[in-house]
């Protein structure tokens, strides 16, 4: 039997280099930008070339774990060695990450002479400080890489702990299924922290046929006695081709979404970005980004932000860190200054929470049925100093509440004075569930402020939260 499981294993070696090169791919978004020279080279490879080796090392023998059949244990009883192993990776992960915050890169710099009372540097200590500069930077970014990859290691292994096979719904299944002209395989059940469930179905029709999976989702719900939806990104139909589906439990809320954008004087792109995506099931983001300045280079540096952002909360990382490393990579990535405004908007479609995320990005607002609040900024754009202040707050959204988010350049075309007054009163003018028409009439309205063309990118997202 043994050996029967160890020849199942291999038969997905293949599987584990594409997932040490998917983490390497992650672990190079900080560091592989750095265009650097001489001994920094060599220090950077170095660093480089150690996480590759551990990551890979780590990942084959983590995905060998994951698909060994796990064998069952008492909530009292010991520990797994496997899971005392991970726990152990877990450690030498932070460990190391500590090793690259603790060590330093500061070197001798010689003086030229003073002015005033003041140090004056030569060129090539100024070179030194820069470079030095940047490597404490970069070293600070990485042991965050480091830190969050021990957190993902140990949240991967945990979720494939808590799936278990359910063989009483796996025969319940089959049996309702069967008359749909479906074979299911294998049921697996996974209990969340929120005590919230999640299926894994591996399925396939019989006779060419194909049934939607909105309809395999009626018959789960009724056995589950819960309402369950497939995932965002599953297929919309099974066929004979035997495939995996993940279902969930339905929210208690959905988003509809509208956005209007209006380019500075005679550009022909805006510097704005945006996206709208479900992050994880049951949260939706809505992430807004304003690059510095207007027209394509602008437009390429929010493009950057927001690619940046879409890859470390797909790959797992948490809000907070992917905007920590968004800044680093800003700051570290050339000698020129980049800034770009970081706007987040997380909503929770099973509470209906909602926490907002700003760096140097304009005021936020959230209108209810009488009346509008407001989410505001102090802290800097990204890429100004590696030193990040991040303006993080949270609040309880309700059926038919609007989250409407700007960018600089409307809350400029306002009266300086009373911008927040007025956009307020803005909002509150038009009556309207529907955001498209929300977000339309508020760039119409703050237009009619200006006399001539835009003096800046102008950008309005609304979302909108509604009940099932």
């Amino acid at each position: 039997m043994r050996q029967e499981e160890e020849r199942k294993v291999g038969h997905y070696s293949w599987l584990y280099g594409v997932i040490a090169g998917g983490c390497v791919a992650a672990m190079q978004i900080g560091v592989g930008l750095l265009q650097v020279e001489g001994e920094f080279a060599v220090m950077m490879g170095a660093a480089q070339g150690l996480l590759v080796c551990s990551l890979t090392v780590i990942c084959g023998s983590m995905m060998e774990w994951l698909l060994t059949p796990i064998p069952t244990e008492e909530e009292d009883g010991p520990i797994h060695p496997a899971r005392e192993r991970v726990k152990e990776y877990e450690t030498a992960f932070r460990s190391l990450a500590d090793s690259f915050s603790g060590t330093s890169a500061t070197k001798e710099i010689s003086i030229e002479g003073t002015s005033g009372g003041a140090a004056v540097l030569d060129m090539p200590s100024k070179t030194d400080l820069i470079w030095n500069t940047r490597l404490e930077e970069n070293r600070a970014a990485v042991a965050v890489q480091l830190n969050e990859m021990a957190q993902i290691m140990t949240d991967t292994v945990e979720h494939a702990w808590d799936t278990r096979t359910d063989e009483e719904l796996e025969a319940h299944l089959k049996k309702k299924l069967r008359s749909m002209g479906l074979c299911v395989h294998s049921v697996l059940v996974y209990q969340q922290e929120s005590k919230r469930q999640e299926v894994y179905l591996v399925m396939n029709t019989r006779r060419r046929r194909c049934v939607a999976v909105k309809e395999v989702a009626a018959v789960l719900s009724k056995l589950m006695k819960k309402s369950m939806m497939p995932a965002h990104d599953s297929r919309a139909f099974v066929g004979s081709e035997r495939i995996t589906i993940q279902f969930v439990e339905r929210t208690n809320f959905e988003v509809l979404y509208g956005i209007e954008k209006a380019v500075k004087g005679e550009e022909q792109i805006s510097g704005d970005n945006f996206s709208l995506y479900h992050c994880q099931e049951g949260q939706f983001i809505a992430a807004l980004s304003d690059g510095m300045g207007s027209g394509i280079t602008a437009y390429k540096e929010s493009e950057r932000v927001i690619d940046l952002l879409e890859q470390f909360l797909e790959a797992g990382f948490t809000k907070e860190t992917a905007v920590r490393m968004i800044n680093s990579a800003l700051i570290v990535r050339s000698d020129a200054q980049v800034f770009s405004t970081i706007d987040i908007s997380s909503l929770d479609l099973y509470t209906g929470i909602c926490e907002f995320l700003k760096v140097g990005a304009s005021t936020t607002f959230i209108r209810r049925e009488n009346w509008v609040e407001t989410i505001s900024s102090t802290s800097l754009p990204a890429g100004v100093f590696h030193k990040l202040d991040l303006d993080a707050s949270s609040k309880k959204l309700y059926d038919g509440d609007m989250v409407i988010m700007v960018t600089d350049g409307v809350m400029d075309a306002l009266p300086a004075d009373h911008q927040e007054a007025l956009m307020k009163d803005i909002i509150m003018e038009h009556d309207t569930g529907n955001p498209k028409e929300l977000a339309a009439y508020i760039l119409g309205r703050v237009r009619q402020y200006q006399d001539k063309q835009p003096s800046d990118d102008m950008t309005v997202l609304a979302v909108s939260l509604v009940k099932y």
